[in-house]
C-alpha cells in the first residue's frame, strides 16, 4: 500500500513535470513565431527602404542630367550671337527695316 501512495506521488510529480514542460514548449514556441514575425517584417522594410533608395538614385540621376543641360544653355545664353539668332529664327524678332516673311508649309 505504500508503495502504491510512493508510486502515486511520483505519477503526479511527473505528470506536473510533464505539464510543465509542455507549457514552457508552448510559451517558447510562441515567443520563436513573435520573433520569426518581427524578423519578417524588418526584411520586408529592408527592401522596401532599397527600393526607395533605387528610385531615388535614379532621380538624381535625371536631375543632374536635367541640370547639366540647363547650365549648358545658361552658357548658350551669355552669348549674344546666340541670343541673337534664337530670337530671329524662333520669334521673328527683325533688325531695323528688315521684312519678315512667313511660307506656308509643304505638305508632303
Amino acid at each position: 500500500m505504500i508503495d502504491k501512495i510512493r508510486r502515486n506521488k511520483k505519477t503526479k510529480k511527473t505528470v506536473k513535470k510533464t505539464i510543465l514542460n509542455c507549457f514552457v514548449v508552448v510559451i517558447m514556441i510562441f515567443m520563436c513565431f513573435v520573433f520569426w514575425k518581427n524578423i519578417a517584417k524588418e526584411v520586408n522594410t529592408t527592401f522596401e527602404l532599397k527600393a526607395a533608395v533605387n528610385e531615388t538614385k535614379a532621380e538624381l540621376s535625371n536631375l543632374l542630367a536635367e541640370k547639366e543641360l540647363l547650365e549648358n544653355e545658361k552658357e548658350k545664353l551669355l552669348d549674344e550671337n546666340y541670343v541673337t539668332s534664337v530670337a530671329r529664327g524662333k520669334y521673328l524678332i527683325t533688325k531695323g527695316d528688315e521684312q519678315v516673311y512667313s511660307l506656308p508649309e509643304i505638305n508632303q
